[in-house]
């Protein structure tokens, strides 16, 4: 790198920190479950978990089948996608307790709290409820071993290339 892009890559870590003081100091609201108005939009979105949710199944089968789990990276992709299954299914119950049969309503009481409250004034609802609101304790991880299964996976088809080219070359 030479002249204006140097000058830029050293102020990269600079704007990045500002950015994220910004974020830590300015905070919007990060609704974890999405909610739809009328029910065309929800209908369409459980749609998007269920074709999810079908599609991580089958990775898992396939994955199983073809032997792939032997490699330690698609043996991480394969947690993945059981996190992933077990992800989409808390958001679809979700979703179906506060967007589509309203069991549920939640209230903002100020910007560290809000009220959970079942309609028919049900205690387990409400922790049940909760507890699904923890969907992120399925979604980080699953990310999280996706990103390292396709880092091994990359790592070891670079290294296979790089011997291969000293074969082709001596």
């Amino acid at each position: 790198m030479k002249g204006p892009a140097l000058r830029l890559a050293g102020r990269v870590p600079a704007l990045l920190a500002v950015l994220f003081l910004c974020d830590l100091l300015l905070p919007a609201a990060g609704l974890a479950i999405q909610t739809h108005q009328g029910s065309e939009g929800i209908i369409v979105h459980q749609v998007g978990h269920l074709f999810f949710l079908l599609s991580m199944v089958v990775l898992v089968f396939i994955i199983t089948g073809r032997e792939l789990n032997r490699d330690r990276g698609w043996r991480m992709i394969q947690y993945s996608a059981v996190l992933f299954v077990l992800w989409n299914l808390d958001t679809i119950i979700a979703h179906f307790f506060d967007n589509q049969i309203q069991a549920v309503t939640v209230r903002n009481l100020s910007l560290w709290q809000v009220k959970i409250s079942a309609v028919a004034g049900s205690e387990l609802l409400v922790y049940l409820y909760h507890g699904l609101k923890l969907d992120h304790l399925f979604c980080v991880p699953a990310l999280f071993l996706f990103y390292r299964g396709l880092s091994n996976i990359l790592s070891r088809e670079k290294e296979l290339s790089e011997k291969e080219e000293e074969k082709a070359e001596s």
